[in-house]
């Protein structure tokens, strides 16, 4: 097997500084186009002019002898003055405001023709049969090509590349040039990127790698990105990065999404491929004589395409032929001026033609392409089975490639008492309908499946035309354990029906017989009882906790009870602030038990050790965070932090006698401490707290886990899954060590999880075994272990709430 590359460079936090914000910043991003009625549509050119940022000397961009961030709007101006073929947009702004620029480029069009080719765009997805047999259609419609460029803010020449390509087709008098915009959209996300194109960063300006967030689209770059790869409808989809040497080109290499029509891709991607090294070799350079096609050159799991988190695997499940195109030359590091910008340079050259030789593809295939991207639609609208693709289909292709699922007929999304979370649902349904799909809402009450649903249950039918994602996120998934040895990176599991939170119900056979209408979002309205009654709520989402933190700033009283589960006694000012939170936050409240014993909460200040995830689900859970780290616990672990929440490595004997005092203080006086992963059971065992022992998993285990809930502050009524990424388990629990959640005796419901080499770390020695644990030291610290992920990326949404529940008691 060959070895896998590493991904460049560390994810970083960007700290902007000196910036002078446009006037502009606070605008509202334009609709997404797919949203759009047809009679708003308006022709093209669509010129904006775009506000130009200052002049930043200290932009990373400039050793690479790339174009500067500050640089791209005013040359974006300069070709809409030119020319009636470039329309540049403000379509959003990054993680720190910098401005997202969208570029079509394109033949002008008047109103009714832009009509026109929306009406065949939306044609091809809901009528494909008669798209794909419509003359005019198919002479006329302008196929879409979609460049998303510079992800990975230090992986800079795709803008260049694209920046290349667009001022070209915008001032050639080509004719051939002139034919190709007549017959196709280019459309162009120039920086996806900004903040980490300034700084040199991969990350943005939060600090996530944007190119894992595309199911989870926990970042406004990537909402953005998603709304093109949904609305667009891209026949061709190229993600510029780097830096691979040689270029590498994808098709990838097994594991597979088990969602794909993967035989109406690989017909073109790997021809396109082929196309696009040849052309590489065109080049004359020695580093393009060759390039790297996962799929014809690696062994399974070295580069795969199966979460959809990345743009390419999302854009394969839009029905796009996408492609991640790495760059082969680094121009970073201890290198002479001199060479960073040849390395540039033959790196944009390399992105130009990815650019040029996918158009060539699309014209010289361009029915077939029409036809086989409405053949998608076809299959998902017919609820077909997914193709038995035969061993050399394409050269290469063989069982090891075999990758599929069955798909049910429909599912539910449960409204009333059989919702574990309201609010959790209502997410699920504008993830999915963000995502490309359609879901429906029952108008009146109606059985099926053997069970009763409430009108306002949502209903979605997999006869749809974009069931490949819609599935992807609502099925369990699969183990690929026995299927490959290795993985490119995780999760190789996630299933956003059982780990966001909501209870989602499937129906294999069955679609409800009901009247109902297509929904555009989740709607979830929350309620409180009537009258002069103590006010219950069950805490089992993030929304609930961010209702309680809100209610304990406002100086309500609020009571923990033994289940986790929060009282606000009534009274007039109780019931305005209950009120308060059930409009902000749409959670609902029940009638208290009548004879309710529980623990008077304070507001809660948490000191936390770890990354951004971290940083950001605490936000998101409403409570008040403080970062700590080892170098500054005198100063910030203080008297008024109540808990510390271990998510990243704090040793107390690597600390200074100062950082050690303040440790040893906080906890004196009987601080709380929650911790995760493998980073909190080593704190609590350096610092004499619980006694248990940790185990792990491989560093790639990941997906989604079978779990036992016991019950307790921290689990009662939690979902029965939980979401690993490196799973974590305790054995030798001591004494007064309670366990709230275990690992079921099958672990592992869908991903990957090995054991090591010599036979330890697997699913048979987790078994069984506790995967959250509390307990109360003699000084009086109360501590929760979580084994599971409740952070990771900020993906597993159905378990913050777990983290919210173990910080209340901790506390």
């Amino acid at each position: 097997m060959l070895r896998r590359l590493a991904a460049s460079t560390a994810a970083a936090v960007l700290v902007v500084t000196g910036w002078n914000v446009p006037a502009h910043a606070d605008a509202l991003p334009p609709v997404p186009p797919q949203a759009v009625p047809i009679g708003d549509v308006t022709g093209y050119p669509r010129q904006n002019t775009l506000p130009v940022w200052p002049d930043n000397p200290d932009d990373a961009s400039i050793p690479i002898g790339v174009i500067p961030y500050d640089e791209i709007a005013p040359k974006l101006n300069a070709l809409q003055r030119t020319s009636k073929r470039v329309s540049a947009r403000l379509a959003g702004r990054s993680a720190v405001g910098h401005d997202l620029y969208v570029v079509t480029v394109t033949a002008p069009e008047s109103r009714a023709e832009a009509q026109r080719q929306e009406r065949w765009k939306r044609l091809i997805e809901d009528e494909p049969v008669r798209a794909r047999t419509d003359r005019q259609l198919l002479r006329d419609y302008k196929t879409p090509l979609f460049v998303n460029a510079n992800i990975h803010g230090n992986e800079w020449e795709g803008t260049d590349a694209a920046l290349r390509v667009i001022e070209e087709y915008a001032t050639s008098s080509d004719p051939a040039v002139e034919r190709l915009l007549r017959r196709n959209r280019l459309v162009f996300n120039v920086t996806a990127n900004p903040d980490g194109r300034i700084a040199g960063t991969r990350a943005n300006g939060n600090g996530y790698d944007l190119n894992r967030d595309l199911t989870i689209v926990s970042q406004p770059e990537t909402n953005l990105i998603r709304e093109l790869a949904v609305g667009v409808k891209p026949i061709i989809t190229l993600d510029l990065h780097g830096y691979v040497s040689p270029t590498l080109l994808h098709p990838s290499t097994p594991p597979h999404n088990v969602n794909n029509e993967y035989d109406l891709f690989i017909k073109h991607a790997l021809p396109n491929a082929l196309g696009i090294e040849q052309g590489l070799k065109d080049l004359g350079y020695a580093e393009t004589q060759s390039a790297r096609i996962p799929f014809r050159d690696d062994e399974p799991g070295v580069w795969d395409d199966f979460p959809p988190i990345y743009v390419p695997s999302f854009s394969l499940l839009q029905s796009s032929i996408p492609y991640t195109i790495e760059a082969p030359l680094n121009p970073r590091g201890n290198l002479t001026p001199e060479e960073r910008v040849r390395r540039s340079g033959i790196n944009t050259d390399v992105h130009e033609v990815a650019i040029k030789k996918s158009l060539d593809y699309i014209q010289e295939h361009r029915n077939q392409l029409i036809f086989d991207q409405a053949e998608v639609y076809r299959r998902g609208w017919a609820g077909e089975p997914l193709r038995d693709v035969p061993d050399g289909y394409v050269p290469g292709w063989g069982p090891e490639d075999d990758y599929r699922t069955e798909f049910p007929r429909s599912y539910v999304i449960p409204a009333g008492d059989r919702q574990h979370s309201a609010v959790a649902a209502a997410r699920l349904v504008d993830l999915l309908i963000g995502s490309g799909g359609r879901v429906r809402q029952a108008e009146r009450p109606f059985r099926a499946g053997g069970r009763s649903y409430p009108a306002g249950s949502y209903i979605v039918d997999l006869h749809q035309p974009k069931r490949g994602i819609v599935n992807s996120l609502l099925e369990p998934g699969a183990d690929i354990t026995d299927r490959v040895s290795d993985l490119y990176a995780g999760p190789a599991g996630w299933s956003q029906g059982l780990t966001w939170g909501a209870t989602v119900d499937t129906l294999w056979k069955e679609l409800p017989r009901v009247r109902s209408e297509q929904v555009r979002d989740g709607v979830v309205r929350g309620g409180y009882p009537a009258g002069r009654v103590d006010y219950r709520l069950d805490v089992q989402d993030a929304a609930d906790l961010r209702a309680v933190n809100d209610l304990l700033d406002a100086g309500a009283r609020v009571h923990r009870l033994a289940d986790g589960s929060v009282v606000v006694p009534w009274s007039a000012g109780a019931e305005r602030l209950v009120r308060a939170a059930v409009k902000e936050h749409r959670v609902s409240f029940e009638r208290a038990p009548r004879r309710w014993s529980g623990t008077l909460l304070d507001e809660v200040v948490v000191g936390y050790v770890g990354g951004v995830e971290a940083r950001d689900t605490l936000a998101d859970t409403g409570f008040e965070a403080r970062a700590v780290t080892p170098a500054t616990l005198a100063g910030t672990l203080t008297g008024d932090v109540d808990v510390l929440l271990v998510a990243g490595t704090l040793n107390p004997a690597t600390l200074t006698a100062e950082n050690r005092a303040a440790l040893d203080a906080f906890l004196a006086r009987g601080g709380g401490v929650v911790g995760l992963d493998t980073a909190g059971p080593a704190f609590s065992n350096a610092a004499g707290l619980l006694g248990v022992t940790a185990h792990a998993g491989p560093g790639l285990a990941s997906g989604v886990v079978n779990v036992v809930n016991r019950g307790g502050p921290v689990t009662a009524g939690a979902i029965p899954h939980s979401f690993v990424a490196q799973p974590v388990w305790f054995t030798g629990l001591g004494a007064g060590v309670t366990v709230e959640q275990s690992y079921a005796a099958d672990p592992l419901l869908a991903g990957w999880w090995a054991p090591a080499p010599d036979g330890t770390g697997g699913q048979a020695q987790a078994a069984g075994q506790a995967a959250i644990v509390r307990g109360t030291t003699a000084a009086g610290n109360d501590v929760v272990l979580i084994g599971t992920d409740p952070v990771w990326r900020l993906h597993a949404k159905g378990l913050q709430s777990q983290l919210g529940r173990a910080l209340f008691w901790a506390s």
